[in-house]
């Protein structure tokens, strides 16, 4: 058997395949050959060592500054407005009650229905 014969096969057996196993088979090879590249080819020297270190420390610095950016500008407004309004959405307020349980109608379908037909 040639090579053209076994590339051929190989064409035609994958061209039966649906387009996400496609999309898959092509994305691992690409994975693999960058694997294969990086491991060949890849730097091996004591700068890149400390470059990547270097650029790791970074990261992690701006990633902390980043986080704490979001958390004040998106969460903590929310939780000052909530509490300067005196909301409680969880409903964690007990007062007098001497349990959270809530209690809720029957469903007049039965339990087997409402549990089949939950949404």
């Amino acid at each position: 058997m040639s090579i053209t014969d076994f590339v051929g096969r190989v064409g035609t057996r994958i061209a039966h395949l649906p387009t996400h196993t496609k999309v898959m088979l092509t994305f691992a090879t690409c994975v693999l050959l960058v694997e294969l590249a990086f491991r060949r080819f890849g730097p091996k020297s004591r700068a890149y060592a400390r470059w990547t270190k270097g650029i790791e420390a970074v990261g992690a610095v701006w990633t902390a500054i980043l986080l704490s950016v979001v958390y004040l500008v998106s969460v903590g407004p929310v939780s000052l407005f909530m509490k300067l309004t005196r909301k409680d959405l969880l409903d964690r307020a007990k007062g007098n009650e001497p349990t959270f349980w809530k209690s809720h109608e029957a469903n007049p379908l039965g339990v087997m229905a409402a549990a089949r037909h939950q949404f």
